[in-house]
């Protein structure tokens, strides 16, 4: 298992998200700290202004260059159970230019987001725990059954354009979407029914829930699984803290992955940190232990 890093997680919030000439510093200072692979993100925004197929390129060149292997693109994007037509159309022709980035920088696989249910509206949201502390309300007249056939319809559509350009597919879900447990990933993937479509696992997402990584691990299996984001949980908040730092069992999670033969990497996931130098390095370090049976 390679240890790879998410280049999104070295800005402090989200609306200052890495692009142009930052990347390719960000690309270096990855490689600098002794990471080998790296994830990248793209908005429809970013999509839009920024990933032309030349800057795509440079970004893929540089990485490779320097000993840093791409190996998923990211598209941030959650509305795949809109029922809206145009709606779903912009989201399916961002998915495209996605896929198409993820070729010019290299990337191995396409990923995009989990929803929440649709029309769910977040009632109760305390900042300082914000996995345990929020909580939805359906709007009236929400029919489960409906929402997840348009889910797949959308799913089964961003998995031919992935195909089509030789990519494989993942999602990943989170705490309070429409798919966030191991058994609910299991009825997507057996809906699909795609060897090229797949699981983007996350620990966090899993542990701020109470489920347990490592059993997930088992429940899903290897080959379902396409890459792991390492962020850490503390007992308190279920926020975000670097690997090592919180009450995840990293090494049982890698000795579950390899028992499952997992092939991908493990990818440090620290969202909009204040000290990304400091905080990468440190779930580096926890990690390389982890791996080498040392912790």
């Amino acid at each position: 298992m390679k240890l790879a890093n998410v280049a999104w997680g070295w800005t402090p919030i989200p609306e200052d998200m890495p692009e142009g000439d930052s990347l390719i510093k960000i690309a270096s200072e990855i490689r600098a700290l002794g990471f080998e692979g790296v994830d990248y993100l793209g908005t429809p925004e970013a999509l839009d202004q920024f990933f032309t197929k030349e800057t795509a390129n440079a970004l893929g060149e540089h990485s490779r260059a320097i000993g840093l292997e791409p190996n998923v693109f990211v598209f941030q994007e959650a509305g795949w159970n809109d029922p809206d037509s145009a709606r779903n159309a912009d989201c399916l022709a961002h998915f495209e230019k996605a896929a198409e980035t993820a070729v010019n920088v290299g990337c191995k696989i396409v990923s995009t987001l989990v929803p929440l249910p649709f029309g769910a509206k977040a009632w109760h949201f305390n900042p300082a725990a914000p996995a345990i502390k929020q909580s939805y309300r359906m709007p009236a007249g929400y029919c489960y059954k409906k929402d997840w056939e348009t889910l797949m319809e959308s799913y089964r559509k961003c998995l031919a354009i992935a195909k089509k350009h030789g990519l494989r597919m993942s999602v990943e879900c989170f705490p309070g979407s429409i798919i966030s447990t191991p058994h609910a990933m299991l009825k997507l993937l057996e809906d699909v029914n795609d060897p090229d479509f797949g699981i983007q696992l996350d620990t966090n997402h899993l542990v701020a829930q109470h489920i347990d990584p490592e059993w997930s691990i088992y429940v899903l299996g290897g080959e379902h699984i396409f890459n792991v984001h390492c962020k850490d949980c503390d007992a308190v908040s279920r926020s975000n803290i670097p690997a090592g730092c919180g009450i995840t069992d990293y090494t049982a999670v890698i000795e579950a992955l390899k028992k499952v033969g997992y092939k991908g990497n493990l990818s440090v996931e620290l969202e909009f940190t204040d000290n990304p130098r400091r905080y990468n390095k440190q779930a580096l370090d926890h990690l390389k232990l982890c791996l080498a049976g040392e912790y």
